[in-house]
């Protein structure tokens, strides 16, 4: 498990992305304190480096929100499931990755 102080903004940068995506798609999710945080342990070049990259894997959680598969909406649906049992699994409250960035409903 990594420490919110220990990461590089980069990797700080897409958790928190993954984080507000999550929040996104995953039915009932939201971002805890701890998530909330994570930008503020970076100043300067460093912040700029965390907005970026949680830019980035933010937008990657919107197109994932955005699928559309006329031929198979299954798919998309299937694609949605797995992004949040990953995410949840890697940044939810027992986390592998970075514990307690959001909180699922319970299932």
């Amino acid at each position: 498990q990594a420490e919110p102080a220990k990461l590089s903004a980069r990797e700080a940068g897409a958790r928190y992305g993954q984080a507000l995506g999550a929040i996104e798609i995953c039915h009932g999710s939201k971002v805890t304190a701890a998530g909330d945080a994570l930008g503020q342990n970076f100043t300067g070049a460093d912040h700029d480096v965390f907005k970026a990259q949680a830019a980035k894997v933010f937008e990657a959680w919107r197109q994932v929100k955005a699928c559309s598969n006329a031929a198979d909406p299954n798919t998309c649906k299937i694609i949605m499931d797995k992004s949040c049992a990953t995410a949840e699994q890697e940044i939810g409250p027992s986390g592998t990755v970075m514990p307690g960035l959001v909180e699922f409903m319970k299932h």
